[in-house]
């Protein structure tokens, strides 16, 4: 399929692999969930992404970036820091977020640091986080001991537990044979501290809260769930009513991987929606180069 990911140094000195797709006007920033890499989000990328270029990011922890046994590097501060030096002096209004699960909630966060920035923001069975401080602590908790959890089983133990899950049930039952083996083992390339890690820093017990911050989100932001994962349909319907610019679509016969068990639903959306969304910011900005 063309490029492979490269390291590529952060901010903080953290080294991330990124996926770079050749194109020209706006970019789209592809962020993916927990025990993925760039890798599970490109097919999705490749066709809705037309003549823009993408940048396809393998978060801390996942593939090949690094793994450090420092936690404090895999906070969501630190983590939005490491994905936001690789985007550059992009101009504002020229980079799309676009981010399934993990990584719609970094997306989120991104946003949240720079509400004004963003040409638009797109999330995929993601929570702005846990508002109720109790409930959030709960969650912290459970998280630190799953993550105690993968560094005890280890990798391959873990994915076949995490992937056996009935959030995941619609997901596997749309893969063949093949398809499966592959996610798998995509999976297994992880280490067992670096996924730790990931849980315990970037989880949703760990991330602050972003539902505060929705109201002054100046772009366009859409939030899709599959109609199977109710619980994200819900998600997305509220972040998406607070938001001033939200929009949420639930798509049928899906589920929390909507964007794999129903690829041309996810996909034709999220074209027509970058595409008003570059248009719209040609009409505002008609000297731009977009």
């Amino acid at each position: 399929m063309g490029a492979e990911p490269e390291l590529s140094l952060t901010a903080d000195g953290t080294s991330l692999g990124v996926t770079t797709l050749e194109g020209h006007g706006s970019v789209i920033v592809a962020l993916h969930g927990f025990t993925g890499d760039g890798s599970t989000m490109r097919p999705l990328i490749e066709r809705v992404r037309g003549e823009r270029s993408a940048i396809l990011v393998d978060c801390i922890g996942h593939g090949i970036s690094d793994a450090p046994p420092d936690e404090m590097q895999y906070s969501m501060t630190s983590v939005v820091d490491q994905v936001l030096s690789l985007v550059g002096q992009r101009p504002v209004g020229s980079v799309h977020l676009i981010g399934y699960s993990m990584g719609g909630r970094i997306a989120l966060s991104m946003a949240a640091r720079a509400p004004w920035y963003f040409a638009s923001v797109t999330t995929l069975s993601a929570t702005p986080g846990i508002a109720d401080p109790i409930e959030r602590a709960r969650r912290y908790e459970d998280d630190r001991a799953l993550a105690d959890r993968i560094e005890t089983e280890g990798v391959e133990a873990f994915c076949d537990w995490w992937l056996s899950l009935p959030l995941f049930a619609p997901m596997v039952a749309a893969l063949s044979a093949e398809q499966l083996e592959r996610t798998m083992a995509q999976r297994r390339t992880n280490t067992a501290h670096g996924l730790a890690n990931s849980l315990r820093g970037t989880g949703t017990g760990s991330m602050p809260p972003l539902w505060a911050m929705l109201p002054a989100l100046q772009s366009p932001y859409l939030a899709l769930a599959g109609a199977l994962d109710e619980r994200f349909v819900s998600l997305a319907q509220q972040a998406a009513s607070a938001a001033r610019f939200g929009r949420a679509v639930t798509i049928a016969g899906a589920g929390h991987a909507l964007h794999v068990e129903n690829p041309d639903e996810v996909s034709h959306l999220l074209r027509g929606f970058l595409e008003g969304c570059d248009t719209a910011a040609r009409e505002a900005r008609p000297e731009s180069s977009l």
